[in-house]
């Protein structure tokens, strides 16, 4: 209950900003024949600029090329479980008054049918320092071109997997892509590790790099985890039948900007359409500081954080309580209530105890869970309010083992707080995403909702289709997020509070409603209630729609939706028939 990535992956922006290939991969194309359209070249850098990048303190870059032996080609193949259709690299070395600062390679891979080039720069200890795109060739998969993806490589080096779902995050729609960024990665820092950390080739008496300008990187700045960019969108087609718009402003002046954020320990991105890019920055910025404020007071990962004082303290006596802690807490205990204790913020001593908190899960003896159980109920949770404005209310934990956790609630909590943000801004019109809780605000330019893709729970690169949205919050809970096998059974990390035991038959649960808070809280208390309880449960609250997918007695996997979540959803036509029956 403490990670929630959402099922609904693929941020669907409208087709007039396709460049930015948000647009899912719908259900792959099963055939390798070229598309027409496939080619769309994509220039972000000169390798005078991308080595300006990777070496910014550098005064001088020189560079080694070199040709491996049939035996070295054949070892770095192994070492790599791969074939190699190099036969040979240019190193560029980065020195600073004559002493090596790092390594870089620049190199392609093929994607589905075009190669992109990338450069990726390496320190003395063989840790990722930088990694840029310079050119893409196909219309689908840039995503690996921004910053929010190549963010995850920094500090990485061959002691890490540097693989898809290990510790790269996917890209919906871009899974051959993102895997082919991987294998590169690999490639380049295997190849620096094995010629030149090594101190097999001689790099003294290099020739200064031809293609080396110490210039300044445009749209660059010095936060390497933040991302900005602005966008136009094309020239609006007014409706046929004619007529003016009011005097209104233009669709054609109106940008899309965003920026992106690494807060609680996943992407968090804002991005907003407006036609004055002062206000829309700092409501991005704003937005962005709020989420992050918001972690600094819910996070149990943070030791000075208010919640880490009140779990380390609330069981002995009673501890102050800041107002929007006491908020969200009062929330979750709402509910609690709701779900019959379906949802509850103190499961995290039996997660804990399964061993989600570690690499590695395990099956607790049942002595072991009836011994946790006990500290496991929201009812634990006691809340004092003072008569006296002044004084802050104070929480108490009735059993010592009881503790907080927010993670099933906290994201989309956060994320209703930046929305008040970017509202008190004046913009009514973008899309707030942490982590998957997604709230989206008006709709885009020219477009009558925004566009959220579905994927599919079992096969990852695959998506069933689209939800259309405004006004509203999405957000997802699944049992391949976080999961163990053992004895060839499926142990998912979201527990049932009331047993101590992961729940089973539930697949996913994708819930559409007002608010963040909501959406965040109820995608966890349907998962746990399952198909028939969950569906209860959604039917009673005004405004909320559901999907859930879940194993029926034979095993195979069904859907079900409620009405208003049927009218919202739009299947892609060309899935496969196994999914065809699933939506009843």
């Amino acid at each position: 209950m403490t990670i929630k990535q959402i099922l609904i992956t693929s941020l669907l922006l409208p087709l007039l900003v396709v460049s930015s290939a948000f647009i899912p991969d719908t259900a792959k194309a099963q055939t390798e024949q070229e598309p027409a359209d496939n080619f769309q070249l994509q220039a972000y850098l000169t390798e005078e600029q991308a080595l300006a990048l990777v070496f910014p303190e550098c005064d001088e870059i020189v560079t080694d090329e070199f040709v491996m032996t049939p035996e070295e080609k054949n070892s770095l193949e192994k070492l790599l479980s791969r074939r190699l259709y190099e036969d040979g690299f240019r190193a560029y070395i980065g020195k600073k008054k004559g002493a090596i600062q790092g390594y870089a390679i620049i190199t392609e891979e093929i994607g589905k049918f075009h190669p992109f080039t990338f450069v990726v720069g390496v320190d003395m200890d063989g840790e990722i320092t930088n990694i840029a795109v310079l050119v893409y060739r196909e219309s689908r998969g840039g995503e690996i071109a921004k910053k929010r993806f190549l963010y995850q490589f920094l500090g990485k080096s061959l002691k890490n997997p540097i693989r898809i779902n290990k510790d790269i995050i996917n890209i919906t729609g871009a899974t051959m892509s993102v895997q082919c960024m991987c294998a590169g990665v690999r490639k380049v820092i295997a190849v620096i590790n094995e010629y030149y950390l090594s101190g097999k080739r001689d790099v003294s008496g290099l020739k200064v790099a031809n293609n080396h300008l110490v210039i300044p990187v445009k749209g660059e700045t010095n936060k390497s985890q933040n991302t900005e960019t602005k966008e136009k969108t094309p020239p609006f087609s007014p409706p046929s039948q004619g007529g003016d718009r009011g005097g209104k402003e233009s669709i054609s002046d109106i940008k899309l900007l965003k920026q992106t954020r690494m807060i609680m320990g996943t992407f968090a991105e804002v991005s907003l359409y407006s036609n004055d890019d002062k206000t829309a920055g700092k409501a991005i910025e704003g937005a962005l500081d709020e989420m992050e404020r918001m972690d600094r007071i819910m996070s149990n990962y943070k030791s000075d954080s208010e919640l880490s004082k009140v779990n380390k303290k609330a069981a002995k006596s009673p501890v102050p309580c800041n107002a929007e802690l006491l908020d969200v807490i009062e929330r979750s205990q709402y509910y609690s209530e709701l779900s019959g204790g379906a949802f509850d913020i103190t499961v995290s001593p039996i997660v804990a105890l399964w061993g989600f908190f570690r690499e590695k899960g395990h099956v607790p003896p049942d002595k072991e869970i009836e011994k946790v159980l006990p500290a496991v109920s929201y009812k634990n949770i006691v809340i004092n309010k003072s008569n006296d404005t002044k004084k802050p209310a104070t929480i108490f934990l009735k059993n010592t083992q009881t503790q907080i956790d927010l993670g099933a609630i906290g994201k989309g909590y956060a994320v209703d707080k930046a929305l008040e943000i970017i509202k008190k801004c004046g913009i009514d019109n973008g899309c707030i995403n942490l982590g998957g809780n997604i709230y989206v605000l008006g709709t885009p330019p020219g477009k009558n909702a925004w566009k959220i893709g579905v994927q599919h729970p079992r096969n990852r690169d695959e998506i069933l289709g689209y939800l259309e949205l405004k006004n509203e919050a999405t957000a997802t809970s699944g049992d391949y997020e976080r999961f163990f096998e053992f004895n060839g059974k499926r142990y998912s990390h979201i527990i049932n509070p009331q047993t101590g035991r992961p729940v089973s038959g539930t697949i996913a649960t994708t819930i559409v409603a007002p608010t963040g808070t909501e959406v965040d809280a109820l995608s966890t208390s349907v998962f746990v209630l399952g198909h028939e309880k969950g569906m209860e449960l959604i039917k009673k609250i005004p405004n909320a729609d559901a999907m859930i997918a879940y194993e029926e007695k034979d095993g195979k996997m069904a859907m079900d939706m409620t009405q208003g979540f049927k009218d919202k959803f739009k299947k892609i036509g060309n899935s496969s028939p196994e999914e065809k029956d699933l939506t009843r």
